[in-house]
């Protein structure tokens, strides 16, 4: 009798949060992963790039591009194993489905926060969200994944206090120290 085991890839998984501020001020960026893990901090700036972002329609899409961008990679003479592709996520999260639902009327209302065309998004619950980003890891469409949030707080609360724990269970490697890291950036934008 066999039996078929699912292998989670070898690879850390990263995820990341981008909080959108107001116009006057800068974005925040934060890894919600564990930093200090083995294979250190996301570095944004590194020269040559360490971190690729990118932008998808879909999970097909995505996965196309991380392997194209890991052939260049190759083509140039590096290593694909030494640039994470990150895969941007705008999400809004709430207790149910109509209650996003509901929220992403409110945002779609107001263009400074509306969802861009080019870009995966996820309406819905934090499970939701988790099993999304779940599948994302599973299948190999990235290295990890920038959550977007278009709406705060709302959607944030439920990032830090029901996604993050969420993906620790998956096995994701999550930040011992989210929370006051989320605050502190919340009070810098």
């Amino acid at each position: 009798m066999s039996s078929s085991v699912v292998l989670a890839p070898t690879r850390p998984f990263r995820v990341a949060l981008e909080l959108r501020s107001r116009p006057a001020h800068a974005d925040y960026w934060i890894e919600l992963t564990n930093p200090h893990g083995s294979s250190g901090p996301l570095d944004l700036v590194a020269v040559p790039p360490t971190v690729v972002r990118i932008t998808a329609t879909d999970l097909r899409e995505a996965q196309r591009i991380r392997q194209g961008i890991r052939a260049d990679l190759i083509g140039s003479g590096r290593d694909p194993e030494s640039v994470t592709v990150l895969l941007d996520i705008e999400t809004i999260v709430a207790a149910t489905a109509a209650v996003a639902r509901g929220r992403l009327a409110e945002v779609e209302s107001d263009p400074l926060t509306r969802r861009r065309n080019d870009s995966i998004s996820y309406i819905g619950t934090p499970s939701g969200l988790v099993g999304l980003i779940a599948d994302i890891r599973t299948a190999e469409v990235a290295d990890g994944v920038t959550i977007r949030p278009l709406e705060l707080p709302g959607s944030l609360d439920l990032i830090v206090q029901q996604v993050v724990p969420g993906l620790g269970q998956r096995g994701v490697a999550v930040g011992a120290d989210v929370n006051s890291d989320v605050l502190r950036a919340l009070r810098a934008s």
